[in-house]
Formats: structure tokens, sequence, C-alpha cells
């Protein structure tokens, strides 16, 4: 007979910071973010996972080689994390 795991890991996601990012980003610059309402990254075009991590990036991260525009917002623009929270 089969045992079923005790415990199943559930794996919950919050989007939350990864929406006021996404904000931050077409209120600051809606000619480059702001393009299609359903693109993805909530329209702006920018990945999911670098959303969610926006506030903690630097514009030279390896995450944003391949995303030249979120890096050159970053260079002008700082992006504020969770209350509280200092960089």
């Amino acid at each position: 007979m089969a045992q079923k795991p005790a415990n199943p890991v559930r794996k919950f996601r919050c989007y939350t910071r990864a929406i006021k990012n996404a904000r931050l980003l077409k209120q600051h610059d809606p000619t480059t973010f702001a393009k299609d309402k359903n693109s993805l990254g909530f329209g702006t075009g920018v990945p999911m996972d670098i959303l969610q991590v926006l506030h903690r990036l630097k514009p030279d991260s390896p995450e944003l080689k391949d995303h030249g525009p979120v890096s050159e917002f970053l260079r002008k623009h700082a992006v504020p994390g969770p209350q509280g929270w200092k960089r």
C-alpha cells in the first residue's frame, strides 16, 4: 500500500510587491513600461521574478543583463522597499 506524504509542501506566492513595483515603473516611465496592458509583468513587459525583487536590485545586477530599460530606470530612480525595510 502506497503512503501519501504526511505534509505536502504548498508553494504560495504573494505578488503585492511585484504589483507595487510595476505601478512604480509605469508611473515614472509610461512610454517604456506601460505600452501594452496585456504584456507580462502586469503590463510592464518585465518578468515577474524581476518585479518581485526590483526594490533589492542594483542597476548592474546580473539579473538585469537582458533588461536594459529596467537597469536604466534603476540608475535614475530609487525603488522603495517594504515599509520598515532599509536598503
